[in-house]
């Protein structure tokens, strides 16, 4: 019973001199050349200004969504609203509470 090895060692074909080309093949006909290696460069490029792109445009609209919650956090504390998904009970916490005394305290002592 023939080894794995063996039946491999059969099965593979002997690798072909290097540098040779199939008859009638001249190497500038199998190689991109000039033209191919732009063409890469230029898309390489513009994969790389999209990125770049992207991220700009991706943490432009993390700075606006972190800006338009603190105008909102801002606006409800300046209207003594609730904050939001809270009822009357929840929205009296300690934190808001000592807001509104320290801000009670502040007009008193001018």
């Amino acid at each position: 019973m023939p080894t794995l090895l063996s039946v491999l060692n059969a099965a593979t074909p002997a690798p072909t001199p290097e540098n040779t080309l199939r008859p009638g093949l001249d190497p500038s006909q199998v190689s991109p050349g000039l033209v191919g290696f732009l063409m890469t460069f230029v898309l390489a490029v513009a994969v790389v200004l999209l990125v770049i792109d992207f991220n700009r445009r991706n943490r432009r609209l993390r700075y606006r969504a972190e800006y338009a919650e603190w105008r909102a956090a801002e606006e409800r504390a300046a209207t003594g609203a609730l904050p939001e998904g809270t009822t009357s009970a929840e929205g009296r916490t300690a934190g808001n509470d000592a807001a509104r005394r320290t801000g009670a305290e502040s007009d008193v002592e001018r």
